[in-house]
Parts: structure tokens; sequence; C-alpha cells
């Protein structure tokens, strides 16, 4: 099976899907991915992918200068003489979209080499939360006069239209599609490399790693971490990353210079080595994040969120509470030696069985086999 893939970025070193689709390789499938060749690397700018990389049956071809040019209508059709000859020669069987902002160049695809589309995205449309998968987009129709209105008139139309030209779809977010034989739920990979070292866990220390993006809700912390600093025996409190919320941080490091730690940016081992080393993740997110969760998971290190957007299990693979109630569950965290194994152990399992590289990959794969036996 010939898969052509189209994504917005595809780098061993920046992107956990990079290793589904290569265990997709492993098992016989041969992928030519059309991406970008920029890379944003949180804190320190970005740095650029060769234009064509071969790694096995994985072979990458990046028509596209940078994330914004990919998205361009012009650039596309610029483009598309282009990548249209190198589609011809690679000769696929199933276009593999990821995002909704790809479909314009799947559809043309579809329509050129009458192959079907599977559509991956990180969040179905929904008419209640309707800048979730569109946001930038849709977020340009939001005004005082129709408010939401038009946004959700157009985003729901376009999630239509985009259904209706695709033979499956995927969500990241187990919450979407029941019951649609169609319409698929497959978690965010995690992609764990070796890491130096044995733990050396902190029992004084939680973490939170990611983006400030607004739905990572990190105005939460300026509400718990004081009281967690004052009612348990939580000391430090490291944060890497950074975007549109990083007053937030600034502020907690003004109120707490010697327990807040902030790090624009890490490697990937060196991340893990302080998810691994900290007593807990701490995420106050409300959706998203899945990497910074899996790799809690694939670190042994228990997760206490605040809201259960993910399907967690409270104490079985996470900590669920409120930021009411945080305090309280923290030090049972620190007091009850079992449920601190049994969260930590729990989290691992799930990882292992629905989270890694090689389980996505292969769901992945089922589902373009499924929809090439329907085609």
């Amino acid at each position: 099976m010939n898969v052509l893939l189209i994504t917005h970025g595809i780098n061993k070193k920046y992107n956990d899907n990079y290793y589904a689709y290569s265990h997709m390789c492993d098992a016989g499938v041969n992928i030519l991915a059309i991406s970008q060749r920029e890379n944003i690397n949180k804190g320190k700018g970005t740095e650029k992918s060769p234009e064509i990389e071969i790694d096995g049956n994985l072979a990458i071809y990046r028509p596209f200068d940078s994330l914004k040019k990919q998205k361009s209508i012009l650039v596309n059709l610029l483009l598309y003489f282009k990548i249209k000859k190198a589609i011809k020669k690679f000769k696929p069987n199933v276009i593999f979209c990821e995002e909704l902002g790809n479909m314009m160049l799947a559809l043309k695809i579809k329509r050129d080499f009458k192959i079907p589309i599977v559509l991956r995205v990180e969040f179905a449309f929904e008419k209640n939360f309707p800048y979730r998968t569109m946001g930038r987009t849709l977020k340009f129709f939001k005004n005082r006069i129709t408010g939401d209105y038009l946004s959700i008139f157009i985003g729901g139309a376009i999630w239509k239209l985009a259904c209706k030209y695709s033979d499956a779809v995927i969500s990241c977010y187990y919450g979407d599609f029941p019951g649609n034989n169609n319409l698929h739920y497959v978690p965010w990979p995690t992609s764990c490399p070796k890491i130096k070292g044995d733990s050396n866990r902190s029992s004084n220390r939680a973490v939170f790693i990611g983006s400030f993006d607004r739905h990572k809700n990190l105005g939460e912390l300026e509400v718990t971490l004081p009281l967690l600093f004052q009612q348990t025996p939580l000391e430090e409190f490291w944060i890497v990353g950074l975007g549109e919320d990083a007053d937030v941080v600034n502020r907690l490091k003004a109120s707490f210079p010697n327990q807040i730690r902030h790090i624009t940016s890490l490697t990937r081992g060196e991340c893990l080595e302080l998810i691994r080393d900290s007593f807990f993740s701490y995420s106050p997110a409300k959706r998203g994040g899945w990497g910074f969760i899996g790799d809690s998971w694939a670190m042994r290190t228990p997760v206490v969120v605040t809201h259960n957007h993910y399907e967690f299990h409270d104490g079985v693979d996470s900590i669920v509470t409120n930021p009411n109630k945080i305090v309280d569950r923290v030090n049972e965290l620190y007091l009850d030696n079992q449920l601190f194994s049994k969260v930590s152990n729990g989290g691992y399992i799930r990882y292992a069985q629905n989270y890694t590289a090689e389980s996505v990959g292969d769901k992945f794969h089922n589902i373009c086999m499924s929809v090439l036996d329907k085609y």
C-alpha cells in the first residue's frame, strides 16, 4: 500500500507522529509525505528541514518553505504542478490528510488520482466549542453583531463538506464520533527515546511542559500554586515552554522567585528526564496537551489534572480533581504510597497499550486498509 501523507510538519526531532508513520513503513507500507521545511522550535526560533529526506519506506518531500505558505491557497496553486509530478511517480493508493488546513490540496489530488481520503484532526468540529478545530480561521468571522453565530455556521459548513469528501475521519479526542463507522478515535502517539541514567525523583518538585496557549488554562496556576506551596510538601514548580499566556508565568516568577523555575526550551530527552524525576505532572489544560500527558504516563510520573478532557480515570491512571480540591488530592498522593504506585503504574499501562507510536501506527494502517477495501 502506498500512502500519500499531507501534513503541516513531519520531522523525527520535533514530531511524535513521525514514529507512528515510520512504524507503518516498517510493516511494509510506503509513505510519501508532503510538508513544509520550517520547524518551530519552542524558545529557539525556527530550524529548517531538507526539501527531500528518505528514511527507509518513508520519503518526505517539503515543497513549502513555511507553514504559512503551506496554508496559502495561492502558493498551493503555484506549486501544484510540481507536487503532482512527485505524486504521479509515487502512485498512491490513499491520501492521509492531517488537519482541515490541508483538505484543499487533498481534494484536488483525490479528484486527479481517483483515490480515497482519510482525514485526521485533533478535534471534530463541535458548535459548542467552535474554535478548537479551526480556531484562527473562524475567529476572523467573530464580531460584535453576530457574535459566534457566523463562526459556528461557517465552521459547521466546512466540517460537513470535509466529512462528505473524506472516506474516513480520525479524531484524537475520545469524546468525538460515537457510533459512526466512518469516524474513528485514535489518540495522539507518544514516542519516548531512551534517556540516560536512573530515576532521581524529587518529592518536592512538580512540572508542566507545553505551549502557553489559552486552552492550556495557565491562569489557573495563579490560584492553585500558592495553595500548593503553602499547604503541601511541594517546594518547586518547573514550567517549560512559551506562548501567548507568558504573562501568567512572569507574574508567578515575580511572586515566587525561589519556587517557580521557567525554562523556554529543553531537548526532548531533557523534558523526559525532568518529568521522570518530578513527583507529579500537573496539567490545568481544558483540552489538548496530549504530548505532555503521554510522556508523563510513559515516565511513570503521576498526572494531576483539573479538567477531564481525555477520559482520565481518577485513582487509576491519573488524579482527577478541581482547583478547590487539588490541595487535598495532592496531599493524598504524598501520604498514600499505594495510591502513588497505582496511578504511576496505571498511567504507564494505559500508555503502553494505547499511546505508543506502534499502537497508533497500527490503527492508522488498519483504517487505511479498511478504506481501500470499501473504495
